[in-house]
């Protein structure tokens, strides 16, 4: 198997880089041969679309498995229809990454024994502590994320909320919900919609954007934590 983890720099010390489309390395590990190369990644300065020519970019080179911090939902599409994991991670470094995935499934580093995935590996377990950030409009999700009224914040330590609260919208200017969000240590924002420059500033954040969910907000709290929450179609393209 051949697996591309995000990287900052060259080698198995080199820092995680948690953006996908952004990441200006990978480093490809091939299981069978325990053999390892980097890739420099000229789609990380492209103008617009990064995630998406990335994802054809690691296709392209035989790629079976990614390991990052978070993919958009264009990029994990391409991933997807490409027949490609992904496994997402908040290690330090590339060899944490890879010891990570070693205790859940065997995997093997450049200099260990050979040890095959399993064919149904597909993600990574999710962490049971985490912070959720939900566009609100009263106890419903709202279908527009920057125009939203309030956001809740929910944390959740050993799948249990801990704490829920809400807050207002500080405002809707470009770029500057993703900053705010990351700043109060988000891990997932959920809305009805939301536009494409948004979501990608989330995935250079490591922060998982779902999108085209609509119902009460203590409905789609559960669904989370139990695994069941998928992005559907976004409801909006007002968010830009």
């Amino acid at each position: 198997m051949k697996i591309a983890v995000s990287a900052k720099g060259q080698g198995l010390d080199a820092p995680l880089d948690p953006r996908f489309g952004r990441s200006h390395y990978f480093l490809v590990m091939d299981t069978q041969t325990g053999t390892a190369e980097t890739l420099a990644n000229e789609n990380a300065t492209a103008s617009g679309g990064a995630g998406i020519q990335t994802a054809q970019f690691i296709s392209d080179q035989g790629i079976e498995m990614v390991i990052t911090g978070s993919v958009g939902p264009k990029a994990a599409q391409v991933l997807a229809q490409a027949g490609i994991q992904v496994h997402t991670t908040k290690a330090g470094t590339i060899r944490d990454a890879l010891e990570e995935l070693k205790g859940t499934n065997p995997v093997t580093s450049p200099d260990s024994p050979e040890a095959p995935l399993p064919r149904n590996m597909h993600n990574s377990e999710r962490s049971s502590n985490f912070r959720l950030a939900i566009a609100t409009e009263g106890d419903l999700v709202a279908p527009h994320f920057g125009h939203c009224p309030t956001f809740t914040l929910i944390t959740v330590k050993d799948n249990q909320i801990q704490k829920q609260e809400v807050i207002p919208n500080p405002g809707h200017k470009p770029g500057f919900l993703p900053r705010y969000l990351a700043d109060l240590g988000i891990d997932c924002i959920i809305a009805g919609g939301m536009g494409g420059n948004a979501q990608e500033l989330f995935a250079e954040r490591g922060i998982r954007a779902i999108t085209g969910i609509q119902g009460r907000v203590d409905d789609v709290v559960a669904a989370y934590i139990a695994g069941q929450l998928q992005s559907g179609e976004s409801l909006c393209d007002h968010d830009r």
